[in-house]
């Protein structure tokens, strides 16, 4: 018997391979660019001077505040990949929601209505919500995509500075139009608004993690322990003549509490392995949506989560 033959066609999902693992270090590194100065500079002054013969702690408090450092560490860490998580499952929301705005009117209006300027318009303002959420989300834009969306804007008649606020209101004037003049009856129009009701639950929660961080005094105050706790293994250990181990450890815990912080953010503008591929779903949006191309310039979506745009 013949082992079957798999074939392909619907992609790959992402994956870091081992040869990308250099690329995430060095991403987070020039993240703690600052962190790893400050701690170069305490390990050597630890290192050469007589600190650590002077303040060295007991094992027994070692072993409390390292607990104590390690319950804050994974705690706000497991509230960051929360958070992370939460965000990309309401940007998968945003996509289905997308796809039903697309088969509403596919399932409402003939053909030849919906291969008209007006219908195509109404495809163009979903793909246009979905990357003016991207925009306002990060408070960035590539040149080439804003200048790709700003033309898509431009066909819709709207200026280049409209709002994702504005977009969702001319959107909801587009569906009263069409039952006004008679494109869809009362149940029509009520399944589009609907429809549009994915997208705006979404947005605000998007929203609502953007606007609300982790509070700052928590954040300061995990980041304090984790140095002082840092510290005191380093100097625990340069006294135990084991110096390296206490470098490394401090390092470690360093890095550990840095991940959880950068984590946090999944909207970060430098498109890295901490943020979410937001470009690359509106392109997904766009290829679903539009029977045309934008024309985006030099931009391509990565499915390389170490450099995810």
């Amino acid at each position: 018997m013949k082992a079957p033959i798999w074939v392909g066609g619907h992609g790959d999902p992402p994956r870091t391979r081992r040869r990308d693992y250099h690329k995430v270090l060095l991403q987070l590194l020039w993240r703690m660019r600052l962190d790893l100065i400050v701690w170069i500079l305490v390990v050597a002054v630890v290192l050469g001077g007589s600190v650590a013969s002077r303040w060295p702690l007991p094992p027994t408090a070692i072993s409390v505040i390292g607990i104590a450092v390690s319950i804050f560490i994974a705690f706000r860490n497991t509230q960051a990949i929360s958070r992370w998580w939460e965000a990309r499952a309401l940007w998968g929301t945003i996509i289905n929601g997308s796809r039903i705005w697309r088969d509403l009117l596919l399932g409402l209006l003939p053909s030849e209505q919906l291969a008209t300027e007006r219908g195509r318009q109404l495809l163009d303002y979903q793909v246009a919500k979905v990357w003016l959420l991207n925009f306002e989300l990060r408070n960035f834009w590539r040149a080439d995509v804003r200048e790709a969306v700003t033309a898509l804007l431009g066909d819709l008649n709207l200026p280049a500075d409209t709002s994702l606020q504005e977009l969702c209101r001319q959107q909801a004037r587009a569906i009263q139009r069409l039952h006004s003049d008679g494109w869809v009856d009362s149940f029509g129009r009520m399944q589009l608004l609907d429809g549009t009701k994915f997208d705006h639950n979404a947005i605000g929660a998007l929203e609502r993690i953007r606007n609300t961080p982790i509070p700052p005094a928590y954040d300061v105050f995990v980041r304090m322990i984790t140095w002082l706790y840092g510290l005191a293994l380093l100097m625990n250990f340069h006294h135990a003549h084991q110096a390296w181990i206490g470098i490394v450890l401090f390092l470690g815990f360093l890095i550990a509490e840095r991940i959880g912080s950068y984590v946090e953010g999944p909207f970060d503008r430098d498109g890295n392995s901490f943020s979410l591929p937001l470009s690359s779903i509106c392109c997904v949006i766009t290829q679903d949506l539009l029977q045309r191309s934008l024309e985006f310039s030099r931009f391509r979506p990565s499915h390389d989560p170490t450099s995810w745009e």
